[in-house]
């Protein structure tokens, strides 16, 4: 890389990369003018279930859920000349693996977890800001139903309430150096067009 990276946040995460390569106009309206971003209640209900895991105070509504010593970890690091921005549900900070908290009603499976590049973007942040690549990552999908709360008035719609049912699914997914690799190319190229996209959007002020 020739040219200065510029990145309207510094850094570069997982959702940036992730919005910016499926809808660039969103993430111009969202980081570059400011705009409100994308809210829905599962967004939301799947914070709150992080909340409570990262204090502890699950236990009760997920007795059985896998937790390593370290939940919510930061990692801040510079991947190829790119500053990054992640945050792990837990790490386990012996054996350098991690695991990723999924709520939601649709099932995940074996062949989604391996298609799921934010794993392989996290594995990546762990490899520079350790030294070391992550041998596996632990997908937990928390099962999540919308229950629609009693009637009160036969007209009135009432709006179903999201809820976990205590099913909890762990996939077990390993990392390959060739995977990284190409996590790594696929964050310079990101942040290469986020870049030179925002300098033009600078240079309309």
């Amino acid at each position: 890389m020739t040219e200065k990276i510029i990145l309207p946040k510094y850094h570069l995460s997982w959702t940036a990369m992730s919005t910016w390569n499926s809808n660039p106009e969103r993430y111009k309206r969202e980081v570059f003018e400011g705009g409100p971003k994308l809210e829905t209640k599962f967004l939301d209900f799947g914070k709150k279930i992080a909340e409570l895991i990262e204090l502890g105070q699950h236990t009760e509504l997920l007795p059985d859920l896998p937790i390593y010593d370290t939940p919510e970890h930061k990692i801040e690091c510079v991947v190829a000349g790119i500053p990054i921005l992640s945050f792990l549900d837990s790490y386990d900070s012996k054996t350098n693996n991690f695991l990723e908290y999924k709520t939601g009603k649709i099932p995940w499976t074996l062949s989604k977890v391996q298609k799921h590049d934010q794993l392989v973007f996290y594995a990546t942040a762990l490899k520079w800001s350790t030294g070391r690549m992550p041998e596996y990552c632990d997908l937990v999908w928390i099962e999540t139903i919308e229950r629609k709360p009693e009637q009160i008035d036969f007209w009135r719609n009432e709006k179903k309430e999201l809820e976990v049912t205590g099913r909890i699914k762990t996939f077990h997914r390993e990392f390959d150096e060739r995977e990284i690799a190409r996590m790594e190319q696929l964050i310079i190229r990101t942040a290469t067009e986020i870049s030179d996209a925002y300098k033009q959007y600078i240079d309309t002020l």
